[in-house]
């Protein structure tokens, strides 16, 4: 990680608004934030705790939440939230893993399943219709280009300068921002990594716009392409900084779980040797990757809940 990212990792979120969040944002389907619970059954938490299954999205993206070889579900997000679950007296067998396309993550909750855990970013316009837990983890994006980067391509912001063509994934906090920058005629929207990789190859955009990980990973496994350097992306309204943080995401009426797991969570980034050992086979490290106390709150001032 560069001097700058290091010196910017604490810098807060700031919000991205525009037409993208319609993209990401469903409305769902419970929308009291008492974390009260769904009526005499008792509220998620206490039934996830009485042994009842859960319902988790996740959206098969290395390295935070994916399919392994096995059919098992595993990630940094995963394997984080597991050991959290764990802690509140829920196990993993309990856990139904719900594969969810990445822009269907949050309207799906409360009708195709109850939580999500994904390594979604935290994000002002996310907040407003969602429980966010704190932050787990802080990741820089970059850019995936063709080998040897022939259109010198540095960052996503950068890059809407140019006459390059922006590949995005639908519902992610790349695509909001391209989307105020960049002109419609210069974004290619895709479902997921895959298939931008196969519109980069065919030329129909010049550089893909996602988190670091993500990116190196496909990188490593194909000498045509390659990563750019990490970066943090502008708010293109103020000019500060964005930094990535992902979380664990819940309805507003789940509250009380949310607020469990946030202790769970502080517990576990106190504990830097247990985190990097859940998180280390992932190429997570204290030094690029821990959040260092940085909230959900703190990332929607105006939106949190």
């Amino acid at each position: 990680m560069s001097d700058n990212l290091k010196l910017n990792r604490r810098n807060l979120m700031f919000g991205v608004s525009g037409g993208a969040a319609a993209l990401a944002l469903g409305a769902c389907s419970r929308t009291d934030s008492n974390g009260g619970g769904d009526g005499d059954g008792g509220s998620l938490l206490e039934r996830a705790q009485d042994g009842e299954t859960i319902r988790v999205a996740y959206a098969d993206e290395a390295p935070y939440a994916y399919t392994a070889e096995d059919g098992s579900v595993v990630g940094q997000s995963v394997d984080t939230h597991v050991h959290i679950l764990e802690q509140l007296g829920i196990s993993a067998d309990q856990i139904d893993w719900q594969l969810t396309e990445w822009g269907s993550l949050i309207p799906g909750l409360g009708g195709t399943h109850d939580m999500v855990i994904a390594g979604m970013y935290v994000t002002p316009d996310r907040c407003e219709n969602v429980a966010f837990a704190n932050p787990d983890y802080i990741m820089p994006d970059a850019l995936l280009v063709l080998a040897g980067n022939p259109g010198g391509y540095t960052t996503l912001n950068e890059m809407a300068d140019t006459d390059g063509v922006i590949g995005v994934m639908n519902g992610t906090s790349e695509q909001e921002i391209a989307d105020q920058i960049y002109p419609e005629d210069r974004i290619n929207v895709q479902g997921d990594l895959d298939s931008l990789i196969l519109e980069l190859k065919a030329g129909r955009l010049d550089a893909i716009a996602l988190t670091s990980a993500n990116l190196q990973l496909a990188a490593d496994a194909d000498d045509e392409i390659e990563t750019t350097e990490g970066f943090w992306p502008k708010d293109p309204e103020t000019g500060e900084d964005i930094i990535g943080a992902g979380a664990a995401v819940f309805q507003p009426g789940d509250t009380d779980f949310r607020d469990a797991v946030n202790d769970e969570v502080a517990k576990l980034l106190d504990d830097t040797e247990t985190w990097e050992s859940i998180v280390g086979e992932y190429g997570f490290t204290v030094e690029t990757n821990h959040p260092e106390g940085l909230t959900a709150e703190e990332l929607c001032p105006d939106t949190y809940q």
